[in-house]
């Protein structure tokens, strides 16, 4: 494989700097990093990782919030051709310590408190690297501060790569199951970079608000500011749209890029919000919901984003062509972007073989799992052979799918409706029901439910429906059992947006809702 400087992702930010180096590059509270400042400290900061042993192919854990420091960190470790292992914030302890378990770091770059939860983690207490960004006293909670080694002068060129070489660690959210690591390389995170620029306008004086860190990635490569919500990203339901709104006015916002329960806050705020754009994704978005922003934002072009941690973007619609199509034939996505090879197969939960493929592909209009295929779909998980053999398939002329877990239908347009997911799926009777579809039906037929989930138990359809209870509701619903809860339905931790099945089905077992 070719070995080069400008195949490492960080050469992006150099040429963003060298372009507009004076241009804000992140914004977080009163602290504003222009692009050169921001080139500068990463450089620094690769420099001084490899003074302090680290080698490249090594992975670090970075447990760090948006903010500046996590960018010049995360690009510190990238630059220098180690593998940073990014844990979100709202990973759990457990799954923490089985990461730790598996990543086999060389070292830890966290916040004093993540240093804590290192600390008794036996696989992370004596790492050789680890760095605060916090004050330290006799190297606790770690060996070096963050700010005393960025106060070093000298600099790193990006370490030559392939495209190829890994550069960065992501969790999948775990809806399915245990959140797997995917495997960002250089040329997949370039790719990515090159589908989102086709996918999504970004003019070169827009102020973007991401609260995804792989948009703000994207945004330093392409010398675009962003400014980093005021928010806790374990809870995006719960923002305080006051501050988030007095952000957009002083610091001039034009994009939002956020999940779809930050913008059902920021809507019920009342207050005028000027924006050029948003962009939303990460979980299912209903009609209702797009009327609210539409009315809030009555002058803000407004995106759906469909995509996942392996393949970001798959498509993108307008919210005037979603409300234009009905929702009961599930949530439409759009056409996805011709960057991407795109089928649905018949749905089956166990792996496929690349001489399987053929006969499972479905016909338009055939409600089936999506997969999709291109340069920007991720293509293994770190040290996880089993996932690999349960989410990818090789097909005969070699082209590499990644099953996607959604099921759904292209219609005659080539617009992908998105109906569940494969683990969703019901089996009642001999026929497949598809949880989306059924919870869609029931809100409409329960105007005063709140939120419902379809679960199969023992081959039956139980609804769970957050709401007050009504009579004969099984015979409304054409179901086995419903069950009434006043309480909220728990949903995702990273979107707050996406109902846990899982935990649902634990609270009804053991009668807790």
């Amino acid at each position: 494989m070719t070995l080069s400087s400008d195949s490492n992702i960080t050469s992006m930010l150099d040429r963003a700097a060298a372009r507009a180096g004076d241009r804000p590059a992140l914004i977080f509270g009163n602290r504003t990093i222009s692009f050169g400042d921001l080139q500068t400290g990463v450089a620094r900061c690769a420099y001084q990782l490899r003074r302090c042993g680290l080698r490249a192919g090594e992975r670090v854990i970075l447990m760090i919030p948006m903010s500046p420091d996590l960018y010049i960190t995360l690009l510190g470790l990238i630059r220098s051709g180690a593998v940073a292992v990014f844990v979100d914030p709202w990973i759990s302890l457990r799954q923490i310590a089985a990461f730790a378990a598996f990543a086999e770091p060389s070292g830890f770059i966290g916040t004093p408190a993540s240093h804590l939860l290192r600390l008794f983690n036996p696989r992370l207490a004596h790492l050789a690297l680890t760095v605060s960004t916090g004050p330290t006293w006799f190297r606790l909670p770690a060996r070096f501060e963050l700010d005393s080694l960025l106060r070093g002068t000298s600099t790193l060129d990006p370490e030559p790569v392939s495209t190829e070489t890994p550069a960065l660690i992501t969790f999948t959210s775990g809806s399915s199951g245990t959140p797997k690591g995917a495997n960002r390389t250089h040329g997949f995170l370039a790719a990515q970079y090159s589908a989102l620029q086709t996918e999504l306008e970004v003019r070169a004086d827009d102020v973007d608000m991401p609260m995804f860190p792989v948009f703000a990635l994207r945004n330093l490569a392409a010398g675009v500011t962003s400014v980093i919500p005021d928010m806790d990203f374990r809870r995006p339901s719960a923002i305080d749209p006051r501050r988030i709104a007095a952000q957009i006015r002083g610091s001039s916002v034009t994009l939002l890029t956020a999940s779809p329960p930050f913008i059902d806050r920021l809507a019920a705020y009342g207050a005028p919000i000027s924006l050029r754009a948003i962009r939303t994704g990460g979980a299912p978005v209903s009609h209702v919901q797009l009327r609210q922003w539409q009315r809030a934002f009555p002058h803000t072009h407004i995106d759906i984003l469909y995509g996942s941690t392996e393949a970001e973007p798959v498509s993108c619609i307008s919210l005037q062509e979603r409300l234009a199509t009905p929702e009961s034939g599930g949530y439409c996505c759009g056409k996805p972007t011709g960057l991407l090879r795109t089928r649905t197969i018949q749905i089956r939960p166990s792996p496929i073989a690349a001489d399987e493929l053929a006969a499972l592909t479905c016909r338009d209009g055939e409600i089936g799992e999506l997969i999709v295929s291109g340069s920007h779909v991720c293509r293994s998980y770190y040290n996880n052979p089993e996932a690999v053999r349960e989410n990818k398939i090789v097909s005969p002329d070699g082209t590499f799918w990644h099953r996607m877990g959604d099921t759904g239908y292209l219609d005659s347009e080539g617009r992908f409706f998105l109906t569940g997911r494969v683990h969703t799926t019901i089996r009642r009777n001999g026929k497949l029901l598809h949880a989306q579809l059924v919870e869609a039906e029931a809100l409409r037929r329960l105007p005063k439910a709140r939120r419902v989930a379809a679960l199969e138990r023992n081959g039956k359809l139980v609804l769970v429906v957050q709401g007050p209870p009504v009579g004969n509701a099984a015979q409304i619903l054409d179901s086995d059992e419903v069950v009434f809860t006043r309480k909220a339905l728990p949903v995702d931790p990273r979107h707050n947006a996406k109902i846990d099945y899982a935990r649902v089905r634990a609270l009804l077992d053991y009668g807790a809702l």
